[in-house]
């Protein structure tokens, strides 16, 4: 499936109500190609390395990508990536890179996934969603080759991250 800035910011929106993101969150959808100022650094980390000489705060960047890509970079070329960025009002923040075509049900679960534990880390563990009988957060998984919320230990079901279209 071809995701789209659009799209994938539906979905970003939506996994954050579910988590409870904490007040002062900010969520950038950026690409394709991730223009200037989307936070990600060509320079290998130097700058992040500098702020924590200088004693500031940084947050980082988790690109994740699929091998290959037309450019041998594994980002899938310049026209193709999109960059979502969860920033917090501490100055941490989270990003997670999708490159294209992916399958819904796995873009989903990745996003869910990678915002939860953001979000989960920000809050002080507090489990969100809440796992039906369990004092444990549930996990994002594709069942069925749908995007779900499930129980690690197995035995809370399973349920949809999206709403039925």
């Amino acid at each position: 499936m071809h995701l789209s800035r659009a799209l994938v910011q539906g979905w970003a929106e939506t996994v954050l109500a579910q988590l409870g993101a904490p007040a002062g969150h900010t969520l950038t959808v950026s690409g394709p190609g991730f223009p200037a100022g989307a936070g990600v650094e060509a320079d290998g980390g130097a700058a992040e390395g500098a702020a924590v000489a200088a004693g500031e705060a940084f947050g980082s960047v988790l690109s994740l990508a699929l091998d290959g890509g037309p450019d041998g970079s594994g980002f899938g070329g310049e026209d193709t990536g999109i960059l979502v960025t969860l920033a917090f009002a501490d100055g941490s923040s989270v990003g997670v890179h999708f490159v294209q075509p992916m399958a819904e049900a796995e873009a989903v679960a990745l996003l869910a996934d990678r915002l939860q534990d953001a979000v989960l880390e920000e809050t002080g563990g507090v489990p969100q969603p809440p796992c039906p009988g369990h004092r444990h957060p549930a996990v994002a998984q594709v069942v069925a080759g749908v995007a779900s919320w499930t129980c690690p230990s197995g035995g809370g079901g399973a349920w949809p991250i999206l709403p039925a279209a």
